[in-house]
């Protein structure tokens, strides 16, 4: 299986400490002055030396939120399967991405390395690439790719359309907002995580976190059968 990650890298520090190997990755910037999406992409040779300290790659986790999800996976899924992992960094420090860097993460992620599970804890407001994005997601789930989404307390995107697997928490379902879609809520209140260079084993659950958490679901018992009929 392969699984991807779009989020704001990874440490590079997690991936040594436990054990981790990444298959492929990527980054994608825009430089909006010279109105140029920049996509730079590693291979498995280049992500080893990186992980060895002999060269850098652009996928540091500056902010931490992709580690943290990423670390979720692998806490809950024991013992960690044979699976290819690729990490798409879409995100600045500041959490901050264009959607054109994600409409571009999701292409390479689902059409160049043609992942069969992928981890979307993030949601935009933007809707003018909706119709790209929808495109390259169809794409993905009519050949059995299972995408799974955070949802928002307002309408988003990817996570309101009918070939996402939309993610809910308690906190967001106790203040849902009119017109978002939720396929899927996990019910805890709390998350083991790591972020921050540490552990932390009651971390407040979000709907990024919930979605991780379900992605692990999959990893570990299989696709429920109702995700796959929402996304034919």
């Amino acid at each position: 299986m392969k699984l991807g990650i779009i989020d704001s890298g990874v440490d590079v520090g997690f991936l040594r400490e436990h054990g981790i190997h990444l298959a492929g990755g990527a980054r994608f910037t825009l430089d909006l002055g010279a109105r140029v999406l920049e996509t730079r992409s590693y291979d498995r040779e280049e992500l080893e030396a990186w992980r060895a300290g002999t060269s850098t790659v652009d996928l540091q986790d500056e902010n931490g939120h992709g580690t943290a999800v990423l670390s979720i996976l692998h806490d809950q899924v024991r013992p960690w399967p044979e699976v290819e992992l690729y990490v798409a960094r879409i995100f600045d420090q500041e959490v901050r991405a264009h959607s054109l860097c994600l409409v571009e993460a999701l292409r390479w992620m689902l059409d160049e390395v043609g992942v069969d599970l992928l981890n979307l804890s993030l949601g935009t407001t933007y809707r003018a690439l909706e119709a790209p994005m929808r495109e390259v997601l169809e794409r993905a789930v009519a050949r059995g790719a299972i995408i799974a989404c955070a949802a928002g307390g307002v309408p988003t995107l990817p996570a309101q359309l009918d070939s996402v697997v939309s993610v809910g928490d308690p906190a967001l379902m106790e203040g849902l907002g009119t017109g978002v879609k939720v396929d899927h809520v996990v019910p805890h209140r709390q998350v083991k995580l790591y972020m921050g260079g540490r552990w932390c084993g009651d971390a407040p659950m979000t709907t990024s976190f919930a979605c991780a958490v379900a992605v692990a679901g999959v990893l570990r018992d299989g696709c429920p059968p109702e995700w796959r009929r929402k996304q034919r």
